[in-house]
């Protein structure tokens, strides 16, 4: 009997199941009602660690649908969030969604479909089932891709950007004329211009732009790109949001430039006759960029993070734009080599941050537990249910109550150590901030931060960022154990008018996750930097013009640093230190600033907090090639606040690059690690590492490349003559060099292992006051490291 009843309940149980499965199916059938058809990039093409426009075009074929659209999209692995955007679409009715995602990788981690659709919401609604794109596909390209856009009615005015690549390494340029794509939009977001390393204006009116356009435009620009502006008639009136930016002001008169100069100027170029441009005069914090004798050709200005170039020829004019020699002006003007071999080397900040910071900043101190305090409480505890209970017990003869004392004293002492330990994460999160940042010349701020959290319950953590703020969830261990989740299924963000919302979903109690960004911040302060290096003896002032202390304030030149002291808030520092130097110069090498040792002591987490920073901060300011100083503030910055409030511990660090005064006198001498070193390889499959800047190691695999040895800024107003310039091939089996000639046009070969040049020295020197020193390389059979060539020069200073 009992057997029948078991058969009798598998069939029952059998025939439930195979009633439900079916109208699952067909559910998940009827509700594939929309469609979807993605395109990434622009033209199709995109960048890595770059933020990327995606167009989404959704086609409801159902009944109206409300909710949220998720993309499970991102660039990174370690940093890592959905993006939420709440859609409205009506039965047959089908629209376009223009989108910006902080990364994209073609390689799904989780291998789930990368859109998402709730009805009613993702927090709360129903999944939806969707028809088309289910993974991002794109032509990745890499970071050091420069990419052009250009805002010109007619691109055959600027088909010399085209041969750009030339003279970029790897011929890894591409040029985007936006006006002349089609179905694009000029974006009013200046998340839509981030692959952009520099935007050319030619021949239309700024003024012509929408507000948000030109807005998003100018943000673009004071984020760290470079806007280039060519000359016009009213080029100043039509300017709009630009004009108080422009590095020149141009007249009516006009005035020519020979072919000749423009050969020089642009390293050789080849031009067949002269060209006309405007006479002009440099605004204030204007810096030539070509110039022959008082003409000025171009001229550029410091706009936050980035600069606008202005020129005074029309950049796409006749005769000059279908000469040869113009692509090579072009890439003295932008400085396209530098410009790729900054994106090239080194980890993006967000990964480094993730892989590095992150870890020093999950160490909270309340985390400490003190042995001796815990020795202490253990034999207190001994003595108090030991001698002690069995001295009064016995003296008041109730030593059988002892069973039930005992296990009481236990339990109200564990409460009461539990509640004295844990009494800072009981009443509320616990936040920790680390944010490094570069200062800019116009008080504004540039930089990334990670934010960590203790929680103080289970469940969804909400966290508010501003307009200049971005937030991605870091992968904890937590996230890479098992099988990986949607991203959605961890975190996502959602934007609103004030910026945007990151959801952190269910976190475990007494749990720690953090998030970073970048952040940028306007009108916050920087420092007035009034420093001379005479004698080997730095003098000067440096005024805090921010409205909080800066500790331990720094002075970083070459391999040097010096600490001068702390600043009040708007306080002023004087400086009167020794340092063992002939110039002020940039940092020599941002790969040593590393932390020496994790911490063991909770006195040890914010001192290696804020030495990861400064390995980090550094990199923000390579390209100024400037001495800079450094500071940390306990304030915080970061546009980003945890909806419920916490109790927060945040350290900013800051670097600011500053034009360093020398006053040299009589002979002097530079060694190697005075100068600037640049790599640019000449053969298509040259590539090369460097290994350590101090100690002169590099990478190189066979092939050419030309290198690029630059004085410290302003140093030759100071010298008199020079006397003696000796360059070393520390590599002669390995290695041949040649030395750029200015005067003759041509490089000419070093034979010697050691040669020295006693006559003319100057005419080895550009303009730019650079030396350029060709090496060819190989053939090379062990892949061991190498050293570029030494130079020394000696002279007299004024």
């Amino acid at each position: 009997m009992k057997k029948t009843n078991i058969t009798v309940l598998i069939l029952l149980f059998m025939f439930v199941i195979s009633l439900i499965l079916p109208v699952e199916q067909a559910s998940a059938t009827a509700t594939a009602t929309l469609e979807v058809q993605a395109k990434v990039g622009i033209a199709g093409k995109a960048k890595y660690q770059s933020v990327v426009p995606l167009q989404v075009t959704v086609k409801n074929i159902g009944a109206d649908f409300s909710g949220d659209m998720v993309i499970n999209a991102s660039g990174n692995y370690q940093a890592a969030t959905a993006k939420v955007l709440p859609i409205d679409i009506a039965a047959g009715e089908e629209k376009t969604f223009d989108i910006y995602l902080d990364g994209i990788d073609n390689y799904n981690y989780s291998n789930s479909d990368v859109f998402a659709f709730f009805e009613g919401g993702i927090e709360k609604g129903k999944k939806v089932a969707y028809k088309g794109t289910k993974q991002l596909q794109s032509n990745l390209l890499d970071p050091s891709a420069v990419f052009i856009y250009t805002l010109t009615d007619n691109s055959d005015r600027l088909s010399a950007f085209l041969r750009l690549s030339q003279l970029a390494p790897q011929n890894n340029v591409e040029v985007f004329n936006l006006k002349q794509m089609k179905d694009y939009t000029l974006p009013e977001d200046t998340e839509g211009f981030a692959m952009a390393n520099v935007i050319v204006i030619d021949e239309i009116a700024s003024a012509d732009l929408s507000q948000k356009q030109q807005e998003s435009l100018l943000k673009w620009v004071q984020n760290g790109g470079t806007l280039l502006i060519g000359a016009a008639d009213q080029v100043n009136a039509t300017a709009a949001i630009f004009k108080d930016y422009l590095p020149l002001t141009l007249s009516q008169k006009m005035t020519s430039v020979s072919a000749e100069s423009l050969s020089k100027l642009s390293g050789g170029g080849a031009f067949t006759q002269s060209i006309s441009i405007y006479e002009a005069t440099g605004n204030q914090g204007s810096i030539p960029v070509l110039a022959e004798n008082n003409k000025i050709l171009a001229s550029k200005k410091k706009v936050g993070s980035g600069e606008i170039i202005q020129t005074t020829f029309s950049l796409g004019d006749q005769p000059l734009a279908s000469m040869d020699g113009y692509p090579s002006l072009v890439a003295k003007l932008i400085n396209i080599q530098k410009m790729s071999q900054q994106m090239v080397h080194g980890q993006s900040s967000l990964e480094q941050i993730s892989n590095e910071l992150s870890n020093i900043n999950e160490l909270f101190p309340s985390f400490e537990v003190s042995v001796s305090y815990m020795l202490i409480v253990i034999i207190l505890y001994i003595l108090i249910i030991g001698p002690i209970l069995y001295f009064i017990l016995k003296k008041i003869d109730k030593r059988e109550h002892a069973w039930w004392i005992i296990p009481a004293i236990s339990i109200v002492l564990s409460i009461a150590l539990f509640i004295f330990g844990a009494k800072d994460r009981i009443g509320q999160p616990q936040i920790q901030q680390s944010a490094f940042y570069k200062v800019n010349e116009d008080s504004s701020l540039n930089g990334y931060y990670v934010e960590s959290i203790l929680t103080n319950r289970s469940g969804d953590f909400v966290v508010n960022t501003d307009k200049n703020t971005s937030a991605f969830a870091l992968r904890n261990s937590n996230n890479f154990a098992g099988t990986i989740e949607d991203l959605h299924e961890i975190s996502y963000i959602k934007e609103n008018a004030n910026g945007s919302t990151l959801t952190l979903r269910d976190l475990s109690y007494w749990s720690i996750q953090s998030f970073a960004g970048k952040t940028a911040a306007q009108n916050i302060g920087k420092m007035d930097i009034d420093i001379t290096l005479k004698n080997e003896k730095l003098t000067g002032t440096i005024k805090n013009n921010f409205p909080f202390a800066l500790k331990d304030v720094t002075l970083i030149s070459g391999i040097k640093e010096i600490k001068l002291g702390d600043i009040a808030a708007n306080g002023t520092l004087k400086v009167d230190k020794e340092l063992k130097a002939t110039v002020l110069q940039k940092p020599s090498d941002f790969t040593n600033y590393n932390y020496s040792n994790y911490p063991t002591k909770k006195e040890e987490v914010n001192p290696a907090r804020i030495e990861s920073m400064k390995t980090m901060a550094l990199p923000l300011v390579e390209k100024e090639k400037k001495p800079v100083i450094t500071a940390w503030a306990d304030q915080a910055i970061a546009g980003v606040e945890l909806e419920t409030g916490a109790d927060m511990s945040p350290l900013t660090y800051l670097v600011q690059p500053f034009d360093g005064k020398m006053e040299l006198s009589g002979p002097f001498t530079m060694k190697r690690n005075n100068f600037t070193y640049s790599v640019n390889p000449l053969s298509p499959n040259s590539n090369y590492d460097k290994i350590d800047e101090q100690l002169n190691s590099w990478y190189l695999s066979n092939g050419s490349y030309e290198v690029t040895i630059a004085m410290p800024d302003h140093f030759m107003n100071s010298v008199q003559t020079l006397n003696e310039l000796t360059i070393s091939n520390k590599d002669s089996n390995r290695m041949q060099l040649s030395i750029w000639n200015n005067e003759t046009k041509t490089y000419e070969p070093l034979v010697d292992t050691k040669q020295v040049f006693t006559d003319n020295i100057k005419k080895y020197f550009n303009n730019n006051d650079e030396l350029l020193i060709e090496i060819k390389f190989g053939p090379d059979q062990t892949g061991e490291q190498t050293k570029l060539p030494d130079v020394e020069l000696k002279g007299v200073a004024k």
